[in-house]
């Protein structure tokens, strides 16, 4: 599953979810299902904007995605955050 951003790129492949830009110039960071904690999905308000937060064990940076409204509000953005979470055996309730 990929998912195209104005800020950045979303892939997952079943077991590793990337996050490429989203201001993180120099790097992407990818994290296995496995070693996932957490996955915060905030729909922004008066002064933040849309954003999935993927939290892994052990790992000192998270993966975070910020959208627009529009982006936001696309069924594969929500597909694909419903598809880490379905394969992550390891989440927080």
């Amino acid at each position: 599953m990929e998912v195209v951003c104005e800020k950045g790129v979303l892939t997952f492949d079943g077991r590793v979810v990337e996050v490429f830009g989203f201001g993180r110039q120099d790097f992407p960071v990818r994290l296995h299902v496995e070693r996932l904690e957490e996955v915060q999905v905030n729909q922004g308000g008066r002064f933040s904007g849309p954003f999935v937060c993927f939290k892994a064990r052990g790992m000192k940076i998270d993966g975070m995605a910020t959208f627009s409204e529009e982006e936001a509000g696309r069924p594969e953005v929500a597909a694909l955050v419903a598809a880490v979470q379905a394969a992550a055996p390891n989440l927080k309730t």
